[in-house]
């Protein structure tokens, strides 16, 4: 297919976009399954207290600090071998969290171990996103990244439609065990469609070969992050957001177990309304951009998404799921719209060779903050109670808009503004 042909066809046309596609699909609905069955495995087999609850989520969420600068560095060097990247981190994956399912079963798990092979599991999760994020300019034309991010966003929350509730009815079923084991599955065939994937992509056959990665050319990834005009304040807010919600989530899952009493089901039941905010907002989010302007779009989106959960806060017991579950689906539908743009826009203003750097510098600051956000929730958690946690994430969360709002990001019509603007 010539580049004008892949710059007029919409994305789906485009086989190699489609096998990527059927990947993400199975790829996040394991994760989804995963996402309900983890916590709960180690609350309800287990026997977690609020601070290892809070030390599995920093362990999850740790490798995004310390690892996603040197794969960053490992993904610009190896543009060829993306793709096999992508797939190794899959099997990774589906090993470890296959053995996870077994000791549970068997009766030989612990605490230390499950932390051990969730940190490991990230590590591979780190590899994936980040030449995934690099991947997928290569697969689609420029034309076409707001359609692409669009349909895989949309099928991701899908698949957490699908993968939450079914994650909460699998546990309530056969265990969290079992419900960890179908995770697996998820990533085994992320991992065969992925394989499919033929691209142009070659290593060079001739000339020297680069040098080894250097930490000043990991470093160079931050400074064009904390520099760039339109990525510094979506960075702020990812930052500040994930902080805020790690807090919010870790309260309320303590506070909907012990307090409320909610089943398993009844808690996949709220993270399927978020994953139905989300498909709502990444599907129809394009086209409500064409006629508002991409930058008021995506303020409003924030606004409304980010400031939903303050609404937990005032609800009384015997409202709690149908006040969850709405509360849920807001924060989805504007989360949905503004992650789509916001990995559009920050995938269109950085050149190609820089992608892998500043994508892992982004993941580096954003998703590091998690486990700040883990480790702040649990010690609230533990010295004042779970509400107070989930509130005070809650106001963390609201709060993240104001980086955006201050920024000139809301000032773009569309995304071709700011590709003009930093050239």
């Amino acid at each position: 297919m010539t580049t004008v042909e892949r710059q007029a066809a919409p994305a789906w046309s485009n086989a190699n976009f489609r096998r990527l596609w059927r990947g993400s699909a199975a790829s996040t609905l394991g994760a989804e399954i995963g996402e309900i069955a983890l916590p709960l495995l180690a609350l309800l087999t287990l026997s977690a207290t609020p601070a290892e609850v809070s030390i599995l989520r920093i362990a999850q969420f740790l490798p995004f600090l310390v690892a996603a600068l040197p794969v960053g560095l490992l993904v610009d060097r190896l543009r060829h071998a993306r793709l096999r990247l992508m797939v190794g981190a899959d099997v990774g994956r589906a090993m470890l969290l296959a053995l996870v399912a077994v000791a549970a079963l068997a009766g030989f798990a612990t605490m230390p171990a499950l932390y051990a092979a969730v940190f490991a599991v990230a590590v591979c999760t780190v590899v994936f996103q980040v030449a995934d994020f690099a991947v997928l300019p290569s697969v689609v034309a420029p034309a076409q990244l707001v359609d692409a991010n669009g349909k895989l966003s949309a099928t991701q929350s899908g698949s957490e439609i699908a993968g939450r509730g079914l994650g909460g009815v699998l546990v309530q079923l056969l265990s969290a065990p079992g419900a960890v084991l179908l995770n697996a599955f998820g990533y085994v065939a992320s991992a065969l469609s992925l394989g499919r994937i033929r691209l142009d992509e070659r290593p060079p056959e001739t000339g020297p070969q680069p040098p080894a990665p250097s930490w000043r050319e990991a470093v160079q990834g931050i400074r064009v992050t904390l520099r760039h005009r339109y990525i510094r304040p979506l960075l702020g807010e990812a930052t500040t957001f994930n902080v805020g919600n790690e807090m919010f989530l870790l309260g309320l899952l303590l506070y909907a177990v012990r307090d409320l009493d909610l089943s398993p089901v009844a808690i996949g039941a709220v993270f399927t309304a978020s994953g139905v905010g989300s498909f709502l907002g990444a599907w129809f989010g394009s086209r409500v951009t064409a006629r508002f302007g991409y930058g008021r779009v995506l303020l409003i989106s924030l606004i409304v998404g980010n400031g939903a959960p303050l609404a937990v806060l005032a609800t009384p017991h015997d409202q709690a799921l149908s006040v969850l579950a709405a509360v849920f689906l807001l924060m989805g539908t504007g989360i949905g719209v503004a992650n789509v743009h916001a990995v559009a826009l920050r995938q269109s203003v950085v050149p190609e060779e820089q992608r892998g750097r500043v994508n892992a510098a982004y993941r580096v600051i954003s998703w590091g903050a998690i486990p700040v956000g883990a480790a702040l929730g649990g010690f609230v958690a533990t010295q004042a109670g779970p509400f107070p946690a989930m509130a005070t994430g809650a106001v963390a969360v609201c709060a993240a808009t104001i980086w955006v709002a201050w920024s000139a990001v809301p000032r773009l019509r569309t995304i071709h503004e700011a590709v003009d603007d930093v050239r």
